[in-house]
């Protein structure tokens, strides 16, 4: 990985995903073209993201990394059409995201898009397996289909022991794991993980990175993960530094 660091912007080249076979037809899942957010704090404007431009691809696996401000959680709040950019065009699996209203996009997240948090957002009340069975419910599948498919995820993450179990009865990195399994239970094309290890011991968080390798390589899914720790961007290749709301590593 060349890392180019102290450049202008308007030297560094846009972000695309190398991981795709040389010659193999490339499905886009994301593109974001000059895309830029802004906040307003009191009288002060803030550059939350600059412009940004960048492809993901089909059967990704990608780490956004940076310091705190630096725009990665606005950027994932972007591909998981949580905020809307300011300026710029996100299309989100072919979708010009701008074109849906909040319906369209509600339902657009729930079918296309899995979420993975830093704090888990399990509903404590509920078991791992109702945890995992919400979004079949929310989109309407039957209750022992759903029941089903979070039964084969859970056993999928290595929890199938554990799916009467409630949150606050599984370590940490189990509780990840549970929203591991929800965030596939729909079979989204596209992982969103915001800080998925920040929570988590050292072994606990191999075992995360490890456990998303191995099912980005089995279901296709591609992963897109924002953090700052290093235990992460050790064990991922393809990487995408944010700094003051710019991308500015090079590619592979």
């Amino acid at each position: 990985m060349k890392v180019i660091t102290g450049q202008a912007l308007k030297n560094i080249p846009n972000y695309e995903s190398q991981q795709q076979p040389e010659h193999a037809p490339k499905e886009v899942l994301v593109s974001l073209q000059q895309v830029s957010k802004y906040y307003q704090l009191g009288d002060i404007k803030i550059t939350a993201l600059n412009n940004v431009s960048l492809k993901l691809y089909a059967n990704d696996l990608v780490v956004v990394y940076g310091p705190s401000g630096s725009g990665k959680s606005t950027l994932m709040n972007m591909i998981s059409l949580t905020d809307v950019a300011d300026s710029g065009i996100v299309e989100i699996l072919g979708s010009d995201v701008k074109q849906l209203n909040d319906s369209q996009q509600a339902e657009f997240r729930n079918k296309n898009i899995g979420f993975i948090f830093q704090n888990f957002n399990l509903i404590p009340m509920f078991s791992a397996l109702e945890n995992v069975m919400l979004p079949l419910l929310v989109a309407k599948v039957s209750k022992a289909d759903a029941r089903k498919q979070a039964l084969e995820i859970l056993a999928q993450v290595g929890l199938a022991d554990k799916v009467n179990a409630r949150p606050n009865q599984l370590s940490g990195g189990q509780q990840q794991r549970v929203a591991i399994a929800r965030a596939l239970v729909n079979k989204p094309k596209l992982v969103v993980a915001d800080e998925p290890t920040a929570n988590l011991d050292s072994r606990s968080s191999e075992n995360i990175i490890n456990l998303m390798r191995g099912l980005n390589r089995e279901f296709n899914t591609s992963f897109i993960i924002s953090t700052h720790d290093a235990r992460v961007l050790n064990q991922i290749d393809h990487k995408i530094q944010l700094v003051d709301g710019n991308i500015v590593e090079g590619d592979k």
